[in-house]
């Protein structure tokens, strides 16, 4: 719209030129400068198109890479991203923070049983699920597989406990199993304080909370255990 508009305009300017040396003969170099003032914002304008396409591009480049394509939750590095500035504000402030592991039960079952396009209906609803319930002020990622990860803050672990006791409530409640009414989705969590700032103490509290939910599976699935009060 702007290119027609610059064109438009020049073209306007050249036309009163015209008319007001009629009878003129125009040199060369006349119709040389006529064009290029025409060309050159035109040629600008263009060029900060292309800036500003590729700026966008970069920009869903970026998101993307810290996207989990089929949930749309944040992946490994978005959880990153997102996770360790308030983290460290939080250990600054010597304030609590609790990670979970979270883990689908019998995931497996759901794929060769149901295909794996029933599987992806499980994951799609329980991102769904997950966000529309949890606290906005915490992080939840997709961590891999059936696998998520949640960083809650300002919690202790049994207040991070009961958020997850009530997320896994609302999974099973608001997730439908694809062999349902005969099944129900439930989900196994493992739970660990977060003893740090930056990402090595994440990293620390994800393997154990990771122990934690083994043991929770080794203990019938479908429960959340603490991995401070078990032996791992």
């Amino acid at each position: 719209m702007l290119i027609a508009l610059i064109g438009v305009m020049a073209t306007l300017a050249g036309l009163d030129e015209a008319i007001r040396n009629a009878g003129t003969p125009v040199s060369l170099m006349d119709w040389t400068w006529a064009c290029t003032n025409v060309a050159t914002p035109v040629f600008y304008l263009y060029a900060l198109q292309g800036v500003a396409a590729r700026d966008e591009l970069e920009r869903q480049l970026a998101v993307a890479a810290e996207r989990d394509p089929l949930t749309r939750l944040p992946n490994r590095a978005g959880f990153a991203a997102q996770g360790l500035f308030p983290l460290a504000a939080h250990w600054e402030a010597q304030q609590p923070v609790a990670l979970a592991m979270l883990d689908i039960d019998r995931f497996k079952q759901i794929n060769d049983g149901w295909g794996h396009a029933a599987g992806d209906a499980v994951l799609r609803g329980l991102a769904q699920v997950a966000g529309d319930n949890m606290r906005t002020t915490d992080v939840f990622a997709r961590f891999g597989g059936e696998e998520f990860i949640l960083l809650m803050f300002n919690a202790s672990l049994d207040e991070a406990l009961a958020l997850v006791e009530r997320l896994r409530q609302v999974i099973a409640e608001g997730v439908p199993h694809p062999g349902a009414p005969e099944r129900r989705l439930t989900v196994s969590a493992g739970i660990a304080s977060v003893e740090g700032g930056d990402l090595v103490a994440i990293e620390v509290a994800a393997k154990a909370a990771d122990g934690a939910l083994y043991l929770a599976k080794e203990a019938g699935r479908d429960r959340a255990v603490i991995a401070s009060r078990v032996k791992i």
